[in-house]
This record gives C-alpha cells, structure tokens and sequence, in this order.
C-alpha cells in the first residue's frame, strides 16, 4: 500500500471527544505534492504553517505561504495546498467544527 502524499493527525474532533466544538489537525504534504480541490460547507478553515513552504488556493487565488504565515478559508471556499519546497510542508489547521464536512470539487 502507498503512503498518501498528504497526511492528516487528527489531535481534536468530534471523534475523539465528543464536547470539541473545534477540530485540530497537523497536515503534512509531501515535497511536490498536491492536495484534492475541495471545500467546508460547515465551517471555516485556519491554516498555519509550521515546516516548509507552500502555495495556497483559495477561491481562483494562490499565494505563497512560509513558515510563520497564517490563513483563514471562509466556509464554502474553494482551495487546496501545493507544496512548493524540497522538503515535507507541516501546518497545524483548525476548522470552526468539531467535525468538518469535506466536499471534493
């Protein structure tokens, strides 16, 4: 089996406590890769990154993002992430749900 070029650890959800009104996550996106188009429709995203660089969809726009730079994707946008360095991109995600609703665009 191959491992995914995008990996989410989930640290809070709904599943892993049922009082959580938010959910926590470090992604990892390997050097290269690109994440699935694809939107929220209950809640917004925050996005922060940790290791490596990035490019951020958000709507029709991309921007680069570095260690340090945050984001906030409105619910019902449209985005995905592109590692855009050599190495693994870490970013920690927060969504304003303790159980986000993912619909692939």
């Amino acid at each position: 089996m191959t491992e995914s070029p995008v990996q989410m650890e989930w640290l809070m959800e709904t599943r892993l406590n049922p009082d959580a009104d938010i959910s926590l996550a470090r992604m990892t996106v390997k050097a290269g890769a690109l994440s699935e188009l694809h939107h929220h429709t209950n809640c917004s995203e925050t996005i922060h990154i940790v290791a490596g660089q990035i490019s951020q969809r958000i709507g029709d726009e991309w921007r680069a993002m570095n260690v340090g730079d945050t984001c906030l994707i409105r619910s019902g946008e449209i985005h995905q992430t592109k590692n855009t360095g050599d190495e693994n991109a870490v970013m920690m995600i927060a969504y304003s749900a303790g159980q986000r609703v993912y619909v692939k665009d």
